[in-house]
């Protein structure tokens, strides 16, 4: 996904699975989850606990790129 890409899904598991980033996922009853995703550490398991079945698709937003220390020197201690 691309940063503010909007989506939505009943499985965000499924739909974040090799996803790396922040994301606002946003409940069919409007609670609203913050999810990091990295390569490789993706959610393994996320079910609706509501006693209806979810019939309401949750809306899935990307809100920051994942932040990379590739490139990045050390600083030595003086």
């Amino acid at each position: 996904m691309k940063l503010n890409d909007v989506i939505t899904t009943y499985d965000v598991a499924e739909a974040l699975q090799g996803e790396s980033g922040k994301f606002e996922v946003t409940s069919p009853n409007g609670e609203r989850y913050f999810v990091t995703s990295q390569p490789g550490h993706s959610i393994s398991s996320l079910e609706w606990a509501g006693n209806e079945p979810n019939l309401q698709p949750f809306l899935v937003r990307k809100i920051a790129q994942p932040i990379t220390t590739e490139g990045r020197s050390k600083r030595s201690a003086a």
